[in-house]
């Protein structure tokens, strides 16, 4: 008999396991329909990672662990990865939406409806701020996802940008949140006149923001700041060793996505407008792009489908045109939950992946790589998660459906059944474990 080796947690008897098992880069073209999927599948975990994963019966013949998991015959997936929220804010935008469903409003409205949520949220107290988001941490941990990014940008002054990083940094909580600094968001109505200032402002600031966020977001758009303007405090940034990201062409073409590949960007997200030439040289820069379905679907804003209105061939299938260029254009794609109170008030990666086939057209495959490894690699993280192969993070999802395909194709409730981050486990029956209680929930 051979030596059985030792794990922390077995996990068995999974229907189906979809492991999303890719380049740490993430997956683009052709690439994004090979799905590599494990029947009746088990995974062997020990000290938070993944030592094997493969059919039950040979997991089960290779190790032993004092804490196992039947899968009950349902589908395992590695947990989801949103790469693009605004986490922490207060109030709401209930009155501005109802305003846009009875046409009073057209267009995204990005510096009146920020401006309302930079007021509510410089009148939040701290503790208010804090408590909200760790609730909506809780919904999109009960709905799968493991790692979000989290942005400032209803700050748009220097003490209360720092407030909001600062409040960032202290979040504990199951789910990692990635700090993003967003001091470019909008111009701030006090600089109306003089934008130049505040440019000043954010890159005098950097020295200080980069010992408290990865990233640095600026916003390449009609709306916001110009490729010049982002350049030099992108470049500012990058001098501080901070990642770069883009709000790019979201209301208009700015030149967004070129300007993402130049500064050799983490992520251009939005991309509503790119030409196709940007998207090109994001593929060549390695520069991931990121599309948002539930702004899409909350904004009631879709692209045009293809050139020309046409309706698209078998070979071409219908789908909203920023979208299609990207992965034409050899980009790899990701999908986020771009979690914010204006234009998409739902932290549901879920959801996300449900919209992406109804409004983007996207297949099974593309949706299930676009919300784990391709976002993964949008976070430099592609390397550590977002997929289920030996050596990465153990952070997974049991859902109560047995078929991968189920999970896109039925809507309106939640299908998680249990997560794990670590090898630890964090939800059970659809819902967050206590704090107190998740050192003993395996």
């Amino acid at each position: 008999m051979p030596t059985l080796r030792e794990a922390d947690l077995l996990i068995l008897g999974a229907s189906e396991i979809v492991t999303c098992r890719g380049p740490a880069r993430g997956i683009a073209g052709a690439g994004l329909e090979r799905l590599e999927t494990i029947e009746d599948g088990a995974i062997a975990i020990g000290d938070g990672r993944i030592l094997a994963v493969g059919p039950t019966r040979e997991i089960e013949a290779a190790y032993r662990a004092g804490t196992r998991i039947d899968a009950e015959g349902r589908l395992v997936s590695p947990g989801l990865i949103d790469p693009h929220s605004h986490l922490i804010f207060a109030g709401d935008r209930c009155a501005e939406y109802e305003e846009k469903i009875l046409g009073r409003i057209v267009g995204a409205n990005l510096e009146r409806g920020i401006a309302v949520t930079i007021k509510a949220t410089h009148a939040a107290s701290d503790r208010a701020l804090v408590e909200q988001a760790l609730r909506d941490l809780d919904i999109a941990l009960a709905h799968g996802t493991t790692t979000i990014e989290a942005k400032t940008g209803y700050g748009l002054d220097r003490e209360s940008e720092l407030r909001l990083l600062r409040l960032t940094a202290g979040l504990e909580h199951a789910i990692e949140v990635v700090p993003t600094f967003l001091g470019a968001h909008v111009v701030p109505d006090d600089y109306a006149s003089r934008r130049g200032d505040y440019v000043q402002l954010l890159i005098d600031m950097t020295p200080e923001v980069a010992g408290l966020a990865e990233y640095c977001d600026v916003s390449c758009d009609p709306s916001c700041f110009t490729v010049e303007e982002c350049l030099r405090m992108g470049e500012a940034a990058r001098r501080h060793g901070m990642g770069i990201r883009v709000h790019a062409d979201q209301t208009g073409d700015g030149g967004g996505a070129a300007l993402a590949a130049r500064l050799g960007a983490a992520s251009a997200d939005h991309l509503d407008h790119a030409r196709v030439e940007g998207l090109r040289a994001m593929a060549e820069a390695g520069t991931v792009a990121v599309f948002l379905p539930a702004v899409t679907f909350h904004l009631m804003e879709m692209t045009p489908p293809v050139e020309g209105g046409d309706l698209g061939s078998p070979q071409k299938p219908f789908m909203p045109l920023a979208v299609r260029r990207a992965i034409e254009a050899g980009a790899v794609v990701a999908l986020s939950a771009d979690y914010n109170p204006g234009s998409a008030p739902t932290p549901s990666m879920q959801i996300v992946m449900q919209l992406a086939a109804r409004l983007y057209r996207l297949t099974y495959a593309q949706i299930w790589h676009m919300c784990t490894l391709n976002a993964a690699a949008s976070l430099g993280r592609g390397h550590d998660r977002g997929s289920l192969e030996p050596g990465k993070r153990a952070d997974l999802v049991i859902w109560t459906e047995p078929d991968h395909r189920r999970i896109v194709n039925r809507f309106g409730y939640n299908m998680v059944d249990r997560v794990l981050i670590e090898g630890h486990e964090v939800v059970r029956g659809g819902r967050p474990i206590e704090p107190t209680d998740r050192r003993t929930a395996t």
